[in-house]
């Protein structure tokens, strides 16, 4: 199963246009979140923790860093999810939970990812300038996943990009200054 993840979030990022292609045809909702979802959260909680581990084996400060990645990327992802859904038909899309649903979840992937990679690298905080690609992931998405008309294509790309970087962009920083 965690093959099969690594290789999605893989061919998302550099292949997003066939990943989209392929994601439109075979994937249900209950399989996304149980065999893709669910498991990257559970990664990202555990390399959270164990990388704040590293420093100075202090698990207060580990737990706290686990619950602020987790509750980012959890929080980020329905939030975002449920105000693009809202905001579907702005963009002349009838509104589609469980799609919207999975296209923030596999459009965030480059995000997951950093979320994966950056507690072992904390000195490399500058890679989070990566995830202005998800831009593009989220362009390539409308016109395969979300089906829309083509002037709407670039209000969508800034909207969903917007909220998909934004929305845990500012519940990190809530938390961080909240809990930290």
């Amino acid at each position: 199963m965690f093959k099969e993840i690594i290789l999605k979030i893989v061919h998302m990022i550099t292949t997003p246009e066939d990943t989209w292609r392929k994601l439109s045809v075979d994937e249900d909702h209950e399989t996304f979140l149980n065999r893709y979802l669910y498991p990257i959260f559970g990664v990202v909680a555990l390399t959270s923790f164990v990388g704040g581990l590293i420093p100075d084996g202090n698990v207060q400060e580990a737990l706290k860093t686990t619950i602020i990645s987790l509750v980012t990327v959890y929080g980020g992802y329905y939030i975002a999810s449920y105000i693009l859904n809202e905001f579907l038909p702005r963009f002349g899309i009838s509104k589609d939970e469980p799609k919207v649903q999975q296209f923030v979840g596999y459009a965030s992937s480059l995000i997951y990812a950093l979320f994966i990679i950056l507690p072992f690298l904390s000195d490399f905080f500058i890679l989070w300038i990566f995830a202005l690609y998800t831009a593009y992931i989220v362009y390539t998405g409308y016109g395969v996943y979300i089906t829309g008309k083509e002037e709407a294509r670039m209000s969508f790309t800034g909207v969903a990009s917007g909220l998909i970087l934004l929305t845990p962009a500012a519940i990190n920083l809530i938390l961080s200054f909240l809990i930290n």
